[in-house]
């Protein structure tokens, strides 16, 4: 009885050391040996958990830092853009001027080349700016950004004088009168006073009162929009509209309203001085 006891434990024995040693077996390789992998265990796999975590987390900040990095370089551009420019000039023919960023929106009006618009954000490919009277979206492929101070109150960053001396044309051929203020016959001091009254600028009737409320100006300075004032029959006597490159619009008493040019001798000996009203 003793001894059955005894080889029946001996035969438990190998069974025993087998499960104490078990292991996991891969599947055999090119050489035909097969190699062991220990199983992990859960203090293993935790920390595994862990790492894989921790390194989550560093590329989820590593990612949220890039992004707010990203945004800060465009935030800081467009601050350069609007504060320190603050100006779009139209450099691609004339652009339109859009209600909104969308080349489906309806179109405010178009502003031409060489005109300044005031930038006031910037955002895809497109400009929100103010031009005129008008606000709106241009694409900024159509601009080229430029301090809008280099421009501001002067013809480039307004259509005004542009419509004024377009207005001031439609007087040519007007014949010239002594004392008159009408198209069937003008002064040269009631021409003026139309033509910047049809915008609201309210000028005096007469050329020394005209002169009075402007604000000399150099012939450096000089621009298109300025009143021109001359000496034609002692001190000031006669006033036109310069249009620029040396030329000017006025009510003269042989050609009555026309286009004529300070280069004529006449106009040379008899010029005095400029002053403005737009912009002053």
């Amino acid at each position: 009885m003793i001894f059955s006891c005894i080889v029946t434990a001996l035969a438990a024995e190998p069974e025993k050391e087998l499960a104490a040693t078990e292991t996991e077996i891969t599947p055999a390789t090119d050489t035909g040996t097969a190699e062991a992998t220990p199983l992990l265990t859960l203090d293993q796999v935790s920390e595994q958990a862990q790492q894989l975590h921790r390194d989550l987390d560093l590329a989820v900040r590593q990612a949220r830092n890039t992004a707010m990095a990203t945004a800060m370089a465009a935030a800081t551009a467009k601050s350069v853009l609007v504060d320190q420019y603050g100006g779009a000039m139209v450099v691609n023919g004339s652009a339109p001027l859009y209600n909104s960023a969308d080349d489906d929106a309806g179109k405010v009006r178009t502003v031409p080349y060489g005109k300044v618009a005031r930038l006031k954000d910037s955002g895809n490919g497109w400009y929100r700016v103010s031009f005129d009277t008008c606000s709106g979206y241009m694409k900024a492929d159509d601009c080229l950004v430029v301090r809008y101070s280099d421009y501001e109150n002067t013809s480039a960053a307004s259509l005004l004088i542009d419509d004024l001396l377009a207005y001031a044309r439609t007087y040519i051929g007007t014949p010239y009168v002594y004392g008159g203020n009408s198209r069937s016959g003008i002064d040269c001091s009631a021409f003026t006073q139309q033509v910047f009254n049809h915008f609201g600028y309210n000028l005096p009737r007469t050329v020394s009162a005209q002169y009075a409320v402007c604000r000399r100006v150099s012939d450096s300075e000089r621009r298109p929009g300025d009143l021109l004032f001359f000496n034609t029959c002692g001190g000031l006597s006669h006033v036109g509209i310069y249009l620029g490159n040396g030329q000017f619009i006025h009510a003269g008493s042989i050609y009555g309203v026309s286009v004529r040019s300070l280069s004529e001798s006449y106009f040379a000996n008899t010029y005095l001085f400029a002053g403005r009203i737009i912009g002053k």
